[in-house]
């Protein structure tokens, strides 16, 4: 629910300039009233502010720019003040409403930019005034604890932050129309008492408009008389038009018979032979062994692109990784075979040094395409076999799928 003393403050300030200078002297009343009796009082800057509420551990960084960033907006700075003089109970007290009435009086031209302001020490200095707090006690090198009456202070003024953060785009959306509405207490045009002076004359450059009649817009219906009508047009009817056959011309050659050509005809000495152009070889980034560069390219691949020659097919690589155990020591020589369901053909090889195996593989641009790995363990660790499968697609240009004999190092 919506506070209608402290809206009815904030309405009256119609642009973010007023808002702006409004937050300027509420900060120097509330800085010099909690420090009257002293003769010289300290300054409480937005750098001290925001000094406190960063040691104290109560916001980040990130916060502050966003509150800072959200501050610079028309809406979210006449959000904040609202939110601010209704949560601290500053919209019952006279001499605000007497800074508010000062602050709406204020006039700026369309170009002027509202300022950066001080929110931070504002919302500090407010809340100190709430719990009777003195705010030039706050010293950022000696942050206080978070259940002294000055972490309390802190605590509110950074739930009081975070809550203007973390607001919806549609809540600052309603709150904002709530608050740009005129004050109630807006005094309406024929409440406005006249001028008690003459009105200024008009410029001489200046013409009064001449009144402008319109003759279709008239108070009374016209009617209109069958005495009044002198002239009834009539309508005359010719002799209907006939065409008569002699008058449409024939044809001269006597006839619509159509003229037919001779047949075709075609004869075996104009039939080319039929050459048939053998298929294309695979291109230089096909499936390769990688431990055995000489032998010749497997047939996996063109398989693979003959059985689903409708589709269009893409290449992307597959890295099988067999390791002793996550993050340890490659296993060298171990076989690596590559299959797919329906295909005869397969891919295999060995690891190298580092455990690694590389194949390129051919996949489907649309559904991409499983293949089975299948890897054969060494005989001193129990050479049985392990099967694992994997779905390929052309969003990826290379997969990783990773073996491991065991689950943790010997270590753990």
């Amino acid at each position: 629910m919506i506070d209608n003393a402290a809206a009815e403050l904030i309405r009256a300030l119609r642009d973010s300039n007023q808002v702006q200078f409004f937050n300027n002297q509420l900060l120097k009343w509330l800085t010099i009233e909690e420090d009257e009796q002293t003769e010289s009082p300290p300054f409480f800057s937005e750098n001290r502010a925001r000094t406190l509420l960063l040691n104290t551990q109560f916001l980040d960084e990130a916060t502050l720019q966003d509150f800072s960033k959200l501050q610079k907006t028309g809406p979210g700075s006449r959000i904040g003040a609202y939110e601010l003089v209704r949560e601290t109970g500053l919209s019952s007290i006279q001499e605000v409403k007497s800074i508010i009435a000062l602050s709406a009086a204020q006039v700026y031209s369309a170009e002027a930019e509202p300022g950066a302001g001080s929110w931070l020490a504002l919302s500090i200095a407010a809340f100190s005034w709430k719990n009777g707090y003195p705010v030039h006690q706050f010293d950022p090198s000696i942050p206080p604890g978070p259940d002294s009456p000055a972490g309390h202070v802190l605590k509110r003024t950074a739930q009081f932050l975070r809550r203007q953060v973390q607001r919806s785009a549609t809540e600052k959306d309603k709150l904002n129309k709530d608050l740009s509405q005129p004050p109630l207490e807006a005094p309406s045009l024929e409440e406005l008492m006249p001028a008690e002076g003459d009105i200024a004359p008009a410029p001489p450059h200046y013409r009064s408009p001449v009144p402008v009649r319109y003759p279709e817009m008239s108070t009374d219906t016209v009617r209109i008389e069958e005495d009044d009508i002198s002239d009834v047009p009539t309508i005359e009817v010719g002799d209907p038009l006939v065409i008569s056959t002699e008058e449409v011309s024939t044809d001269q050659n006597g006839g619509n018979e159509p003229t037919r050509l001779p047949p075709i005809s075609i004869e075996a000495e104009q039939l080319a032979e039929e050459i048939t152009t053998p298929p294309s070889p695979l291109p230089t980034t096909a499936v390769v062994m990688p431990t055995s560069p000489d032998q010749r390219r497997p047939s996996l691949s063109m398989s693979i692109r003959q059985m689903f020659s409708s589709e269009s097919m893409t290449s992307t690589k597959l890295r099988v990784i067999i390791q002793q155990y996550p993050d340890g020591p490659g296993l060298y020589g171990l076989q690596v075979r590559v299959t797919s369901k329906g295909i005869k053909s397969y891919v295999a090889g060995t690891t190298n040094r580092e455990g690694h195996f590389l194949c390129e593989l051919p996949v489907r641009m649309q559904s991409g395409l499983t293949y089975d790995v299948q890897v054969t363990w060494p005989r001193d660790v129990g050479g049985d076999v392990e099967r694992k499968s994997i779905t390929l697609n052309a969003d990826r240009t290379i997969f990783t799928m990773p073996f491991y004999r065991q689950i943790n190092s010997p270590g753990e």
